[in-house]
């Protein structure tokens, strides 16, 4: 499947699963930006939401073992930030424990 326009999480999703090398790396700087998030707030997305796309973003650079962008003026959050903030969560849910 091949999204181009997604509109939902699970696009979001499918559609970043997709990306690798300069495609992922100029598509993740453009997410982290505020005129990123206020499309996706103005599309309806909560702010949970909108964290979860960019955590998406986040997750396929150590799935394709690419560095995270990070330093980028004008970036809306940290990336590495951003997945630090969830790894405890993450190693939690690896070892079976309940939130």
């Amino acid at each position: 499947m091949n999204i181009t326009d997604p509109v939902t999480i699970e696009e979001w999703g499918q559609y970043i699963s997709q990306l690798s090398g300069a495609k992922l790396f100029s598509k993740a700087i453009a997410a982290n930006t505020l005129n990123f998030v206020r499309m996706l707030q103005d599309d309806g997305f909560a702010n949970d939401e909108i964290t979860d796309v960019l955590l998406m973003f986040a997750l396929r650079f150590g799935k394709i073992g690419l560095d995270l962008p990070n330093g980028i003026p004008g970036e809306y959050l940290s990336y590495p930030d951003l997945l630090e903030s969830v790894a405890p969560l993450s190693a939690s849910e690896e070892q079976g424990e309940s939130p």
